[in-house]
């Protein structure tokens, strides 16, 4: 073959590489999301080396793997993370409950969690015969601000400023109620083993004065994420339950009836 021809053969076949290479996108890497949360053992909280660690870090993280999804995770106090995660492009918070109020703020994958919540005391306060408490000036209740549970505590006739504490920091109350500051806090039944340890070690027994109810935790996303994201983060959520890998990292520091609970959910229709 002549050697011109070669060439034009050569050149040709160079030009068509590169227009089919430019016919086909380069795929972009997804933007960095910006994920937050708040100190709330065992779910969350700093490790001895200052990283974000705990039982649903370890799930969110995971899911991001699954997902190929690069990610920060930032602890703040509640009120704070939860306002980033509102007004925040590709961003989000967990965990938190999904209710009315807050449902047209964000776009939802979960539950993650699902707790009983309950009104707590001191033994020393409540005794064995005393009636559940009801809003006085004798008692002051305490809880952080932001939380759903704010709201059924006044409910319940409680008030800022005259029988209601409203804190900063998610474990401020109960740093309160064990100095004896404070008369009742709100807890989550993931809590209560390691708060009893706590409070025993203080010469007290953590009481439950009342059940104020039955919540889903979720992961909430900012409303700029697309939908089929969204969904991809559901579905991967879900296949969690059905593996076992969400067992694997729950079992032992959450309820059985918990994850059980979670896994009856992931095998529902629909």
């Amino acid at each position: 073959m002549p050697k011109f021809m070669l060439s034009l053969i050569l050149i040709t076949s160079g030009l068509l590489c590169s227009s089919m290479a430019d016919a086909v996108p380069m795929q972009a890497e997804p933007p960095i999301l910006q994920l937050y949360t708040e100190h709330s053992p065992p779910g969350e909280y700093l490790d001895a080396n200052g990283n974000v660690s705990g039982a649903t870090v370890e799930l969110i993280k995971l899911l991001l793997s699954r997902l190929d999804q690069p990610a920060t995770i930032e602890l703040l106090p509640w009120a704070r993370a939860f306002e980033r995660a509102k007004l925040q492009r590709n961003s989000g918070v967990f965990e938190t409950v999904r209710n009315a109020e807050r449902e047209a703020d964000f776009k939802w994958v979960g539950p993650l969690k699902m707790h009983a919540i309950g009104l707590y005391g001191r033994s020393d306060i409540f005794k064995g015969s005393n009636p559940i408490p009801v809003a006085s000036n004798k008692y002051l209740a305490c809880e952080y601000r932001q939380s759903v549970h704010v709201n059924a505590l006044k409910r319940m006739g409680f008030t800022e400023g005259r029988n209601l504490v409203l804190t900063v920091n998610h474990g401020d109350c109960f740093t309160l109620l064990l100095k004896g500051r404070v008369q009742l806090v709100v807890l989550n039944e993931a809590a209560v083993s390691e708060r009893q340890l706590q409070m025993q070690q203080a010469g007290y027994e953590l009481v439950l004065l009342q059940q104020l109810s039955q919540v889903r935790l979720y992961l909430a996303l900012s409303l700029d994420i697309d939908d089929n994201v969204v969904e991809r983060w559901q579905h991967a959520l879900e296949q969690t339950y059905r593996d076992g890998s969400m067992r694997r990292l729950y079992q032992g520091i959450y309820s059985e009836q918990m994850i059980s609970n979670l896994e009856d959910f992931a095998r529902k229709p629909g």
